[in-house]
């Protein structure tokens, strides 16, 4: 019972001085700017790349790093009507030829909180007035309006670009979601997506292993005394 009592004092110190303990500030998303188009991409006759719902078509590449859910998305070039990007080469309409919704998961440390940022436009050759679109995780996130408004989101060729961001507390496993609010083709569009906060330090997880087994070499001293008294 003793050494029982000794294992549980030890590791609840461990996990206190681990809660305790500082935690890094980390990128938690992939492909957030939509620079990585998928293997054996090529851009289409109007000069960008549609992803549809994953499995449906065939022979079509995913959207690397990210769920289709519905409908589909397009990346568009910078050198285009539909440029410059906020970040890189690529940017991201949410309606492409019908309203899309893009999803990823990530890990989060529970009850951590974490920031969301996001750059956001609309699409510079047609797109409903205003385009609208949700940016969430679970029940926290924005609704995202962009009117036809050029001295905000440019004209085509010359596209201006805006901020939102939002936090949310982590569970422990979450999902950012993008989903287009309105139908039709040309909507919203989004770059640089990102997901930043806390994951554990290396030297917490150092402390965690280290104590645990501090607690087991106890515990392994005691029987070998006992057993040689």
């Amino acid at each position: 019972m003793k050494q029982v009592g000794l294992f549980a004092a030890v590791g609840a110190a461990v996990m206190a001085l681990a809660m305790a303990a500082p935690a890094a500030a980390a990128e938690l998303l992939h492909n957030g700017s939509f620079e990585t188009l998928g293997a054996g991409a090529q851009p289409e006759g109007w000069g960008g790349l549609t992803y549809y719902v994953d499995g449906t078509h065939p022979g079509l590449v995913h959207l690397p790093e990210w769920t289709v859910q519905s409908g589909s998305v397009d990346l568009t070039n910078t050198n285009t009507v539909w440029g410059p990007a906020s970040a890189g080469d690529w940017s991201l309409d949410i309606n492409s030829w019908d309203a899309g919704v893009i999803s990823q998961d990530f890990t989060t440390l529970a009850g951590h909180t974490y920031t969301v940022t996001f750059d956001y436009s609309r699409n510079a050759a047609g797109a409903p007035d205003p385009a609208t679109a949700d940016v969430f995780v679970g029940a926290n996130g924005v609704h995202v309006s962009a009117a036809n408004n050029p001295g905000l989101f440019g004209t085509g060729g010359a596209m201006l670009w805006q901020s939102g961001s939002f936090t949310f507390v982590g569970t422990g496993h979450d999902t950012i979601q993008l989903a287009a609010t309105v139908p039709g083709n040309g909507g919203v569009f989004f770059d640089n997506v990102s997901v930043s906060g806390a994951v554990p330090e290396p030297a917490t997880w150092a402390l965690m292993i280290g104590g645990f087994g501090m607690a087991g070499a106890m515990m392994r001293r005691r029987r070998m005394v006992a057993v040689t008294a």
